[in-house]
This record gives C-alpha cells, structure tokens and sequence, in this order.
C-alpha cells in the first residue's frame, strides 16, 4: 500500500482546506455569491484583484497557451481559496478560474484579504504554506510534462483523482471521471491520446467505465504500471 501512496500524491494538490477559525473570519470580511457551471470567476491576465472562497461547489484553475491550448492546472472544492496572488503582488491574474459545478463562495477585496493575512492569527503562517504547496505542485507537474510519455501522465492522474476520493483500499470509484478532454488539458494531451490510452488500460484490466463512473480495479496495478512507464 505504502508504493500506491507514494505514486498517488506525486504531484497531488496536497492543500488543505481554510481551517474553520480561519474560514470565519475569513467570511466575516466578504460577501457571499453564487456562480453557475461554465462561468469564468477569473481571466488569466486581468487585473482583479479580489480573492475567493469556495463554500460549495468546485471551479477549475487553467491557462492557455500562446497557440490556445488549454492546460488544467489543478481542481478546486469546499473550503479552497483562490485569487491570491494578485492580491499579494499587485500583478496580473496569472490563471483562468471557471467553475464546474454550481457554487457559493465568498469574496474579499485585496485590502482585505492582506488585512485577514496580518490580524488573524495563524493565517499568514497558513497562507505562506498553501503557496508552498502550489510550488511544489506545479514544479511536479512541470518535471511529469517534460519527462514522461502520455501514458505515464495518464496514469498519474487517474492514481492522483482516485486518492482524492478518501479510498485506502486497492480498488476504487471514480463517479464522476472527468471528461476526456479535461483529462487530456490536465496532463497536456489531445483528447484523442486520452481515449487511446484509457481504452488501452481497461484492456489490460486496471480500469472499467461506465458512463461518467470509472473503477480502478487495482490501484498497485496502476502504481507498477505508472514505474515502468515513467523510467
């Protein structure tokens, strides 16, 4: 089990949601609004500045390349804040931020959310941890982008959404897989190479799917496999 853990959160958002305390004061400072599937919170390169946390539902973080390509950097639930970089720098937003399922989330201006970061105790500490994170996270997924083939990636991914689910056993359920084409933007693919690749996997029977639902039938399959594929 202790080789599934160490493959499955290579690279894996490994974030924690605000902390009630946190989150709180957090909300005591903001507003509440609902946004609705398929809006756009945030442009990559606007100059907003307020900063998010979602109280329900779930919005995806991308960025768009120079030939329109859209890479998916990571997915974001309950209790995740987003938006804070351009209220830290002054800078640019640096992502796109479109929500995926209907959500409610709280907003606070950049004035506020620096005053949130320097009165309330233990969130700045907090804060400075959660962009460590990102850094790693984003420099994992860098070294997986520029070293591995798209089946290993492939792989990663689908170890990285089964730990997501809370499941410590060798089998897990998937109930709402991502789309191939989310797939394909989160590992820097075309939807094509996805399908390819996950109809090979189920040939192999480490993975069946039915609809949205995808079961990994063995995690440690997936996590030997993912070693060979990306030596």
């Amino acid at each position: 089990m202790e080789t599934i853990r160490q493959v499955a959160i290579a690279g894996l958002d490994a974030e924690e949601t605000l902390p009630p305390a946190l989150a709180e004061a957090f909300a005591a400072r903001g507003k509440r609004i609902h946004a609705r599937k398929g809006q756009m919170l945030i442009a990559q390169g606007s100059e907003a500045s307020d900063v998010y946390l979602i109280e329900s539902g779930r919005v995806n973080i991308s960025v768009f390349s120079a030939n329109g390509r859209e890479t998916i950097l990571r997915d974001m639930g309950p209790g995740r804040l987003f938006g804070e970089l351009a209220a830290i720098d002054g800078g640019p937003r640096s992502a796109n931020v479109t929500v995926v399922e209907d959500a409610v989330l709280v907003l606070i201006s950049a004035a506020a959310f620096r005053a949130f970061l320097v009165e309330v105790p233990g969130a700045g500490f907090w804060m400075a941890a959660q962009l460590v994170s990102r850094v790693r996270n984003l420099s994992d997924k860098s070294v997986e982008l520029a070293s591995q083939p798209v089946a290993a990636r492939l792989v990663n991914e689908l170890l990285r959404i089964a730990a997501a689910q809370g499941h410590d056993d060798d089998r897990a359920e998937i109930a709402r897989m991502p789309t191939h084409a989310d797939l394909a933007a989160r590992i820097g693919t075309h939807r094509e190479a996805v399908t390819r690749e996950l109809r090979q996997l189920a040939r192999e029977g480490l993975v069946a799917q039915t609809g949205r639902k995808l079961v990994v039938v063995s995690r440690a399959g997936l996590a030997a496999l993912h070693e060979r594929l990306a030596r």
